[in-house]
């Protein structure tokens, strides 16, 4: 099963391009078949279907973001990836509340 539904997953992709319009130094790629974003070069989310994989958000937010989302570890072909917190979208709409967490990500790509 493929990560990334480009069809199911299409008003997700959309929505979250304009989350990070405004961040600089946004590039996306495509990794495991998902949209996937850099800042800088260095990797801050990823999009599944029906959510957002975040990689490098400070272990101090990860607490306030499960309060508020349902949160899990990233599972890449049966490896699970923990240092990656993966949050369930179920609409799109929810995307403004998880935009501090993004933006916490990112800038944490920023510093390496």
């Amino acid at each position: 099963m493929p990560y990334f539904d480009p069809d199911r997953g299409a008003s997700l992709r959309t929505a979250f391009d304009a989350l990070v319009a405004d961040l600089s130094d946004v590039t996306a790629t495509t990794m495991f078949g998902c949209p996937s974003y850099r800042a800088d070069g260095t990797l801050f989310a990823v999009l599944v279907t029906d959510g957002v994989a975040l990689t490098r958000l400070p272990d101090d937010r990860r607490g306030a973001l499960a309060e508020q989302f349902e949160t899990g570890p990233f599972d890449a072909n049966g490896r699970t990836v923990t240092k990656w917190v993966q949050v369930a979208v179920d609409d799109v709409d929810e995307l403004e509340q998880l935009r501090p967490y993004v933006v916490a990500s990112y800038e944490s790509a920023l510093v390496g």
